[in-house]
């Protein structure tokens, strides 16, 4: 078992090299430090990275509603307005998905930060960015909500040929998939930088069963079920102690108790 400071300083090595927070799964690749260790030694992630002086930041950590609109606030006031999805992706320090959850639409953001700001006993420091909420038109706040992708005008549906998804980009594969077959050809693309290894793929459940590597030079088995949402799992009455990972394309299953892969997001990060 690791030393909790050599834990820490494995932490901050391997933050460095990456250039970014490193998941429970590059300690283990990159350090040889396991779950288990971090979770003994310094109480979780989260806590390891606090004590190791790095952010809780990235994928899996949400940050304090209170820094989220703030953060906010702080585009805003640079910016002299409310900013649009791409602007605040552009110049805060966050993706615009925890704003997401938290409130559904971006148009809320900047009633949600109103209601912070008088809560918190914040409005005289945040003046100017409560004027500007009150002098923006609703219809003005809406539009900086609106969706980053170009709109797309819609055209006629011909039925005597298949449909296929976005653009995709990678050499295997031209466009998104758009059922659970797609699903298992990306997997298979994808397979090799995730860590996995298959063995048997069948038509009976699970989908796959495959080794991952967990830490250097150590492998486990693993039973993969392929869903094209995480929540079909539910819809094909699954059972959930009969399988370790659902790898899907979106994932909208917010209380699965798997583990769960989401592709789209996966490929989006390469």
């Amino acid at each position: 078992m690791k030393t909790k400071q050599e834990i820490l300083k494995a932490i901050r090595v391997c933050a460095k090299k990456l250039g970014r927070n490193p998941s429970l799964r590059d300690l283990g690749l990159m350090a040889g430090i396991s779950t288990k260790a971090v979770n003994r030694q310094l109480g979780g992630l989260r806590k390891a990275f606090e004590l190791a002086g790095l952010e809780a930041i990235g994928p899996g950590f949400s940050p304090p509603e209170s820094v989220l609109l703030l953060d906010w606030a702080r585009v805003a006031r640079k910016l002299k307005k409310l900013p649009s999805v791409l602007e605040y992706q552009s110049a805060g320090r966050y993706s615009n998905k925890p704003f997401h959850t938290r409130y559904g639409h971006w148009s809320r953001v900047a009633e949600e930060f109103r209601k912070f700001a008088g809560s918190a006993r914040l409005k005289s420091e945040w003046r100017d960015v409560l004027a500007t909420i009150a002098a923006t038109p609703a219809k003005e706040a809406r539009a900086a909500g609106a969706d980053a992708r170009p709109r797309v005008r819609k055209g006629v549906v011909l039925r005597d040929r298949p449909v296929y998804g976005r653009p995709l980009h990678l050499p295997e594969m031209a466009h998104e998939p758009t059922n659970e077959t797609g699903v298992l050809f990306v997997f298979g693309i994808m397979a090799r930088r995730l860590g996995f290894v298959v063995h048997r793929l069948q038509t009976g459940f699970p989908d796959c069963i495959a080794m991952r590597e967990t830490a250097r030079g150590k492998w486990q088995r693993v039973r993969i079920e392929f869903e094209f949402e995480s929540r079909n799992f539910l819809k094909h009455r699954h059972r959930h102690d009969r399988c370790d990972v659902i790898v899907c394309w979106t994932h909208n299953w917010k209380e699965c108790p798997l583990e769960v892969i989401e592709l789209s997001k996966v490929v989006r990060g390469m």
